[in-house]
């Protein structure tokens, strides 16, 4: 009965956690929150130390000055952004996942063996063909003589350079390692593709089956079966049930296709639509996700990886843990996610540790809440990092335990699924040739 009545109260508690974030509005952080940040001066160029909420009372004058310095700066750039204006051609440019690689690989092998920066980004500008191309990198250049730098000019272009790359740039401009930075964004861009590839071929081939079973079926049903119920009609044969089934289905498929065809197409629209663009629609279709035994510990497992890898970059980086945190926040496209990450970034703007807004107390008392969303495992891995300053380190290992875990995952799947879709394509395929057989034997008793 006690374990009931538990069920029932994690059920309600998911339920309203979901109605919570379905009408709450992202919090603007204000210069007073702000100025309670417990995060010391020493503390602000190190990566992957996480702040110490004891050290908040002394230094709180000058943290403050510096967020709000640092809230000062931002603004400007995105005044100086949003005010200018850009080509149309420009304006609309959208680069690959494999084009943003390869520009980040020949900059990390130009600025690595020495080249300066302008003449690295002429160099690639002279190899490239296409002229919208040509042309950011000619405004990328323009801007860096202009005495901005590389991150700057980045950021002129955010729909074409994501925030975390340009944050990247930024801070490893900042602390001169603009080389390893680069060469360490250029491996995890291809680890991330790698991933990606693994993904998707991981579904090609059930979705090979499937189509090639759908186009099958159609082709029979629209061009076989009324031939075959037309000379059935003739033999005056009473028909056997499944025979009689197929046959309808094959007359409402020849009938009504274009309603069909029209409802297929505007159903697909509609649910895309639901699912994709609207707020309600995607935290639907991300907890149905969740709740399929398989696919939703791949969602789970997949979010966490990419949010360690991106916050152990950041902070690798130098960039602050509250700024790392928000910067992720934008990268993820998981709503539960975002929500989670504004929660532990404005924490830890309180002062509270990473590891406790993830339920994690203390391990010695064994006092800890199990997350919704962050396993037990990656509370702990962050609590040693903050207690030893290496929380970057931690988030790396965490990266590294999820992609083994989702690479083992995938592997058993693709071994699973091809002997099941085999057997869904010869069992659907199957079922009608025994409906179309099953009469013959009927008009050999009645000719007997």
């Amino acid at each position: 009965m006690t374990a009931l009545v538990a069920k029932f109260r994690d059920i309600f508690s998911d339920l309203w956690l979901d109605i919570e974030l379905m009408f709450s509005r992202k919090p603007k952080e204000t210069k007073d929150e702000v100025k309670e940040a417990p995060v010391a001066p020493t503390q602000v160029a190190t990566p992957g130390v996480m702040p110490v909420a004891a050290s908040a009372p002394q230094v709180e004058g000058g943290m403050s000055q510096i967020m709000d310095m640092r809230t000062k700066k931002a603004e400007e750039k995105k005044e100086l952004v949003k005010n200018t204006k850009l080509p149309f051609g420009l304006k609309h440019l959208k680069l690959s996942k494999k084009s943003r690689l390869a520009f980040y690989d020949q900059m990390s092998t130009l600025v690595g063996s020495g080249v300066p920066l302008i003449d690295s980004l002429s160099l690639i500008q002279a190899q490239e063909r296409n002229k919208n191309v040509k042309a950011l990198y000619a405004e990328m250049i323009h801007s860096i003589n202009g005495g901005l730098s590389l991150a700057e000019a980045m950021e002129f272009f955010p729909h074409i350079f994501p925030k975390m790359q340009s944050a990247l740039v930024e801070a490893a401009e900042a602390s001169g390692n603009l080389k390893e930075v680069l060469a360490e964004l250029v491996e995890e861009m291809e680890s991330s593709q790698d991933f990606l590839k693994k993904v998707t071929g991981a579904m090609v081939y059930p979705i090979i089956l499937i189509c090639l079973a759908l186009i099958l079926v159609t082709g029979m049903m629209v061009f076989v079966i009324p031939k075959i119920a037309a000379m059935y009609e003739q033999s005056n044969v009473q028909l056997p049930a499944l025979t009689q089934m197929v046959i309808n289905i094959s007359d409402f498929t020849v009938n009504r296709w274009p309603f069909l065809l029209g409802g297929f197409i505007g159903g697909a629209i509609g649910l895309y639509l639901f699912f994709a663009k609207l707020h309600f629609g995607r935290m639907a279709w991300e907890k149905f996700i969740s709740i399929i035994p398989v696919a939703g510990r791949i969602s789970k497992e997949k979010n966490i990886m990419m949010i360690a890898s991106n916050m152990a970059m950041l902070m690798k980086s130098g960039v602050l843990i509250t700024e790392a945190f928000a910067i992720t926040e934008k990268t993820v496209n998981n709503l539960h996610y975002q929500k989670a990450l504004e929660e532990i970034r404005l924490g830890v703007v309180m002062g509270k540790e990473v590891s406790q807004m993830m339920g994690l107390e203390d391990i010695k008392a064994q006092k800890f809440t199990e997350h919704k969303l962050f396993p037990l495992q990656m509370a702990q891995l962050i609590h040693i990092g903050e207690k030893t300053g290496t929380i970057a380190k931690m988030l790396e290992k965490v990266k590294k335990n999820y992609h083994k875990s989702i690479d083992y995952t995938l592997r058993n799947i693709s071994t699973m699924v091809e002997p099941l879709m085999i057997f869904f394509v010869a069992a659907l395929v199957g079922t009608i040739l025994m409906a179309v057989m099953l009469p013959f034997f009927y008009i050999g008793s009645t000719i007997s």
